[in-house]
């Protein structure tokens, strides 16, 4: 029931101290892209841009020791083909709300956002959050 979840989640949100918006309504703070994540023990960069930008995949940077493959979602199965052709495993690889910036938040608000993000993971409703925050190591930590 779309009208109870609505009303859930607008209590998880003031109870944060924050406000439910209209739907969509931050979406242009987002890119919608396929996301792939590669171990480097198992690939070289080289190795991986290569089979990835043939693919057509946008790019491959490397982010907290791991190697992040970004492509347009549309052509998602070719590049997951491409590197499974090419017996590169991935960790993860799905669909995904990329954030185009990140705020740094500090300790105080950090707690917040990740308790706000746990109480919207307990909802059964709720099948993906998707947040433009970078938490503090000492929250990310706990």
């Amino acid at each position: 029931n779309r009208n109870r979840t609505a009303g859930e989640l607008r209590r998880v949100f003031e109870a944060a101290g924050g406000n439910l918006g209209a739907s969509g309504c931050v979406s242009y703070m987002f890119n919608y892209k396929g996301l792939f994540i590669v171990d480097p023990k198992h690939v070289t960069e080289e190795q991986l841009m290569e089979v990835a930008i043939e693919a057509g995949a946008d790019d491959v940077d490397l982010v907290e020791g791991y190697f992040e493959v970004t492509c347009d979602p549309k052509i998602f199965e070719v590049v997951r083909k491409a590197l499974e052709d090419h017996k590169i495993p991935t960790e993860s690889a799905e669909t995904s709300y990329i954030p185009t910036t990140y705020v740094d938040l500090d300790a105080e608000s950090g707690k917040k956002m990740s308790k706000l993000k746990d109480s919207l993971d307990e909802n059964d409703d709720v099948q993906n959050v998707y947040a433009n925050d970078n938490l503090p190591a000492e929250i990310m930590a706990n």
